[in-house]
């Protein structure tokens, strides 16, 4: 069989053959193309230009420049994002389980219970930034103690699998924005949307 490509795949009203780079939705500079093939019907559900190690550079030089900001938010508004993110993915589940089942083969049973699991861990997560706790210790020095405070490791670099994209994304990601970190997403090249565009 022959792949097959339609118009330009999109998400709701946005599409979904680019890359989120540095704060917007571009193309990737290299002049390479991948195909995104449904595994079932070996149509070709969306085409990316693929990025070069300078685009992930960028990606990674914006993350650093945003998470400062982001670190400083108070915890309720980063739970708050959190929540927000597990709304959006319960409002617009159907799609979702659509984009699952092109996408990666699942069935509609699987790819619902996969967003179950992608919510949850969401809506854990959003639990996350009040409950990060330092802790006080003892010292052997007289009148001393000793404090452990917990804070931001910066920029986290997620690779996620193509089996279960979406939830396996997710469960990486979303706690490490509720506690201040930023996140640069690389998704399997056979899941690019459910691992990695849709979130």
């Amino acid at each position: 069989m022959t792949p097959t490509t339609s118009t330009p795949a999109t998400f709701h009203d946005n599409r979904v053959d680019q890359q989120f780079i540095a704060g917007q939705w571009r193309d990737g500079a290299s002049g390479d193309r991948a195909s995104d093939i449904n595994p079932y019907t070996d149509d070709v559900v969306a085409e990316f230009a693929l990025a070069t190690a300078e685009d992930l550079d960028e990606a990674y030089r914006a993350a650093a420049a945003a998470q400062e900001e982001w670190a400083a938010t108070p915890p309720k508004d980063r739970a708050a994002v959190l929540r927000r993110a597990a709304e959006i993915l319960e409002e617009r589940r159907d799609e979702v389980i659509d984009w699952l089942v092109k996408e990666a083969g699942s069935t509609r049973i699987k790819a619902d219970t996969e967003v179950n699991l992608a919510i949850a861990i969401t809506q854990e997560a959003a639990s996350f930034p009040t409950r990060v706790h330092g802790k006080i210790f003892d010292s052997n020095t007289p009148n001393r103690e000793t404090r452990v405070y917990r804070k931001p490791v910066g920029v986290v670099g997620v690779i996620s699998p193509w089996n279960f994209p979406l939830h396996l994304s997710q469960r990486s990601v979303a706690p490490a924005l509720a506690l201040g970190n930023a996140v640069v997403l690389k998704p399997a090249s056979d899941t690019a949307v459910t691992g990695g565009t849709l979130i």
